[in-house]
């Protein structure tokens, strides 16, 4: 093993240096957060073997590493898959209260606190804000990537472990945490608007009520980063404690009924359920780790951790004169200017007697927000070292999922009945295996399947944590 290091703030963000000790306040909440996702991973192998996920901070393996990037789209593919592309465009722009998330069945949060906050229902570690003039035309789309724990960090809290439980103090400064909301959204914001005045509940399980943010502690749903504005990432999915137990998560290899590796980025989420299904990011980020464990490397995320914006493509876009739009309509305002933006903003320059709303994207005129995060490239960029050097035993899957040709779902537990209109996917061992490919498709192995003997149910390990 090599040198250690500390981990840096998402996009070589700046805002800790001038806060004693912050810098490395943060970098041991990551360092933590890595430590306790191996554990997580030691306890899923079969006994003996070692996790392939490493924590740079403890070193790098010998040799020579390999940084692979990972890159996907920031338009929900949920929303896309579950609504079709049309009304996703008109649903993304929109926010949508915490009592009723749109990603996955059932409440996120549950009590009566959390119907008055609100979040952006964008999945894909990319979200927008779009700004409109009083005739309705799109002015501005502010665009972020930005995770909540850097900003809770930046208040001065304790950042949570896996468990939910506050381990990691951050010293912070709450007058820079104003000054920075001021510049990026609004003069008027004041310290009471950005913390919870009352602990905020989750009565999920009525009987053990849980605090999700105490009173006092930065409140991620403000409104300054909801109704009135966008400051940082608010899908509850989309936090970087997340990402990098999603990261970790992948590193195990899984096995189909026939015996052979689980290969299929689709097929692989469904079998090791560690992210969402239907996201373009969580596929990409579990097949590419999963490629390189199947490699036998030793596998991290490289420094500076975080979800970041890479580049948006603007090939297509026109202007009302027909000239191309160029790349000072998209201006980067945290971050760095290629891989690793944190924040930008989609605007026509100033001094242009046009609107946003007056482009075109191959002809067609921009009237949503999720048009221009459809040409926007999202990423992140795992390392691998030590190739070879791992041989661990793929597992058997721990779930399946059920399709209807477009939109996937977890069966929970494993085995159990679909949903009327789906299908089993991915399943080798039922009389009617399909894959995930069209609705047509589906229908057939549905029609075949009302005529087939019942499929046997097989029991799956668990995991464990």
């Amino acid at each position: 093993m090599g040198v250690t290091f500390r981990y840096d703030s998402p996009g070589f963000l700046p805002d800790f240096a001038s806060i004693p000790g912050q810098a490395d306040a943060w970098s041991a909440a990551v360092s933590g957060w890595f430590d306790e996702d191996i554990e997580i991973v030691r306890k899923t192998l079969v006994k003996g073997e070692k996790p392939q996920f490493y924590n740079a901070v403890h070193g790098e393996p010998s040799g020579a590493l390999l940084d692979q990037p990972m890159v996907w789209n920031a338009l929900s593919g949920t929303y896309r898959n579950r609504f079709g592309r049309a009304q996703a465009l008109v649903l993304a722009d929109q926010l949508v209260p915490l009592t009723a998330r749109q990603d996955g069945p059932g409440c996120y949060y549950q009590g009566p606190q959390w119907v008055d906050l609100f979040y952006r229902p964008n999945d894909e570690y990319c979200e927008w804000r779009v700004t409109r003039d009083e005739s309705g035309d799109i002015t501005a789309v502010t665009f972020t990537s930005e995770p909540p724990e850097y900003w809770q960090a930046l208040h001065g809290d304790t950042l949570s472990n896996m468990n939910g439980v506050p381990t990691y103090p951050c010293p912070g400064d709450r007058d820079l945490l104003v000054a920075l909301y001021r510049e990026l959204v609004s003069p008027d914001v004041q310290y009471e608007d950005l913390i919870c005045a009352e602990d905020l509940v989750d009565y999920s399980i009525p009987s053990k009520p849980q605090v999700i943010y105490a009173k006092g502690t930065y409140n991620p749903y403000n409104r300054w980063n909801t109704t009135d504005g966008i400051v940082h990432l608010t899908q509850p999915a989309n936090s970087l404690s997340a990402e990098i137990f999603l990261a970790a998560g992948a590193t195990t290899l899984y096995r189909g009924a026939d015996g052979v590796r689980v290969s299929d980025p689709d097929a692989l989420i469904c079998c090791a359920a560690y992210g969402g299904v239907n996201r373009c990011s969580d596929p990409t980020i579990g097949s590419s780790v999963n490629e390189l464990a199947a490699l036998g490397a030793a596998i991290t995320l490289r420094n500076p951790v975080g979800l970041s914006m890479h580049h948006i493509d603007l090939a297509g876009f026109a202007a009302p004169d027909g000239s191309p739009v160029t790349e000072d309509y998209f201006r980067v305002l945290r971050g760095q200017e290629l891989g690793l933006i944190e924040r930008a903003v989609f605007a026509v320059p100033d001094g242009a007697e046009f609107t946003v709303s007056d482009l075109t994207i191959g002809g067609v005129p921009i009237a949503y927000g999720g048009q221009i995060a459809e040409r926007i490239t999202v990423n992140l960029v795992g390392r691998a070292g030590a190739l070879g050097s791992f041989t661990n035993t793929p597992l058997a899957c721990v779930a399946g999922c059920c399709g209807d040709g477009e939109y996937l779902a977890y069966r929970q537990p494993t085995g159990a009945p679909c949903r009327p209109g789906m299908v089993p996917v991915f399943v080798d061992t039922s009389p009617v295996a399909v894959p995930l490919t069209t609705k047509s498709a589906v229908a057939t192995a549905t029609a075949a399947a009302a005529s087939a003997p019942p499929a046997p149910h097989h029991r799956h390990r668990t995991r464990s944590a």
